[in-house]
């Protein structure tokens, strides 16, 4: 970063100099800026104007009349009475501007009594009606019923315990003629998902020791069964016509042909469709000792073995 440019001066004839910035050795101590602070960003605060002057305390104009009635003829009348002489003067004179100047005194001073009068007595109704309607509103609130979601979350409900354990047929509380029928009923519903719990734990179980002859528990039960699914090292499973033989076949499962169609399902199930119509006869073979399974298994209440027994 250069260094700052110096102050330019200027030398006159009289050898006075003039500078554009005061030196940092021309501020005193006190001067606030002898020493250089960052100043933080003014905020936009509203600007509000300061009004001058200031509205004096109303004083009480009714105050002082010792029980007499300020808007009333006994007192206005002596205030606003006229002059004691009746006087003609000439027109546009000073004594006539005078006579006009007293008389809108004397009528301000009387309507200027009697307008006060009748907005204090506004102002007073207005006030004693709200605090009215509010003293009502209190006391309605007051003294209105408990709410049911409060009764109901109080930590003090007020309901007899006593007569609640005795089984809703204490003095004072109103007794459930369905109570009894519904406990049964609510008894009979969990009798009932008991039973249902017991006898699907009990299927599972009888699943479970069913299938588990079919179970791979040691290292040699699982070398045999990855050799007769993938074949050895030597000879490895091949696809192709002669599917699962080792040794036949190439090495695609496309080799075998396309996938059956849901078509073709459905002529083999029928017995219908050329020369997949042969195949009919052990579908339905296969499905008549599946239905004898299902058999078995709902007269003996288990899970049969026909399946792993054939295999």
């Amino acid at each position: 970063m250069p260094p700052p440019i110096p102050p330019i001066s200027i030398q006159c004839s009289h050898c006075r100099t003039f500078t554009t910035s005061a030196r940092a050795s021309q501020l005193r101590p006190e001067n606030p800026a002898y020493i250089s602070i960052p100043t933080p960003p003014q905020q936009n605060l509203p600007y509000r104007p300061f009004i001058k002057g200031r509205l004096p305390v109303p004083r009480d104009v009714f105050s002082g009349a010792e029980g007499r009635d300020k808007t009333s003829n006994d007192f206005l009348d002596p205030l606003t009475k006229g002059p004691l002489r009746a006087r003609q003067p000439q027109a546009g004179s000073r004594e006539e501007w005078k006579g006009k100047m007293s008389e809108m005194r004397r009528q301000n001073l009387r309507e200027g009594l009697v307008g006060l009068k009748a907005r204090k007595e506004r102002v007073g109704n207005t006030i004693r009606s709200r605090g009215e309607r509010n003293a009502r509103e209190r006391e309605a609130a007051v003294h209105a019923a408990e709410r049911e979601d409060e009764r109901l979350t109080a930590p003090s409900h007020g309901l007899d315990l006593e007569a609640l354990k005795a089984g809703f047929e204490g003095p004072g509380v109103r007794v459930d003629p369905g109570r009894a029928a519904r406990i049964a009923r609510t008894r009979t519903n969990v009798a009932s998902a008991n039973t249902l719990a017991a006898t699907t734990r009990a299927q599972h179980l009888n699943h479970l020791y069913t299938h588990a002859r079919s179970f791979i528990i040691n290292s040699t039960q699982l070398d045999a069964a990855v050799d007769d699914a993938f074949g050895s090292a030597e000879n490895p499973v091949a696809f192709g016509r002669n599917f699962g033989v080792p040794d036949q076949g190439v090495g695609s499962v496309w080799a075998a042909g396309l996938p059956d169609r849901v078509q073709d399902l459905l002529n083999r199930d029928l017995g219908i469709g050329g020369p997949k119509a042969m195949d009919a006869a052990g579908g339905k073979v296969e499905r008549s000792r599946e239905r004898m399974d299902k058999l078995v298994e709902v007269m003996t209440g288990g899970r049969g073995g026909i399946e792993e027994d054939r295999q």
